[in-house]
């Protein structure tokens, strides 16, 4: 990855909303995300039910540089997590949308797929896409070439290559070829053991950045099947 920044016109940022049974301090009035929507992008049915009996609403917005961006998404995460545990609330992740499952001490930037949802509209026709990356100022992702048949092995790659480009962006342009290793993947997917996890297997993709759609297209250089997960 070479240090050349893809050029994008986007203001980090996140929001997030803490529902509570009864008003905090002060309450704001935005209209929460549709049930259908919260769903769509991974939220549980346990957390559809907590938020039914939640109807009072405080927002916490942060924007930040794109420096910075990184490290105050995640405490602002964290806040709005330790605010919920303090009143029985439940949150919601405003800019995917989705319910954050997490605790507040679980936050972690080495985890990808905690920053980012994959929506699997286009699968049929070989592609998915993240939807959350742009709180970071990054552009989504688009994975083409995906085999529908053994699309988690797709997926496990972007939660290896995402993991990549929160700890890299903006110091690295993510455009070029890139190795994303077994190790990645374990970081992204929060495996409890990815320190240990060996760094020997590994799949190359390329990336190219469609200026058109602000998205990063990506392709895999190899079968993941044969190249990270053959006994």
């Amino acid at each position: 990855m070479t240090a050349r920044p893809v050029p994008l016109d986007v203001e980090p940022s996140v929001m997030y909303a803490v529902m509570t049974t009864e008003p905090l301090e002060s309450e704001d009035l935005i209209a929460p995300p549709s049930p259908e929507l919260l769903r769509h992008y991974g939220s549980s049915e346990v957390a559809m039910r907590r938020l039914r009996s939640r109807p009072h609403q405080q927002l916490i917005l942060r924007q930040t540089t794109l420096e910075d961006a990184a490290f105050a998404i995640r405490d602002a995460r964290i806040d709005a997590l330790l605010l919920a545990e303090e009143n029985d609330g439940v949150v919601i992740d405003l800019s995917i949308p989705r319910v954050v499952e997490l605790r507040s001490d679980e936050v972690s930037l080495a985890h990808a797929t905690q920053w980012y949802t994959v929506d699997y509209q286009d699968l049929a026709d070989g592609r998915f896409r993240t939807v959350g990356l742009r709180s970071f100022g990054l552009p989504e992702i688009v994975l083409d070439g995906v085999d529908e048949s053994a699309h988690a092995m797709y997926s496990a790659v972007l939660a290896g290559l995402v993991h990549r480009l929160l700890a890299e962006w903006p110091a690295n342009d993510p455009v070029g070829e890139a190795t994303v290793t077994l190790r990645d993947i374990a970081y992204g997917l929060g495996d409890a053991q990815a320190a240990t996890t060996p760094k020997g297997r590994s799949i190359d993709v390329d990336i190219t950045y469609d200026a058109d759609d602000q998205v990063l297209v990506v392709t895999l250089d190899g079968d993941p099947a044969e190249s990270l997960f053959a006994p």
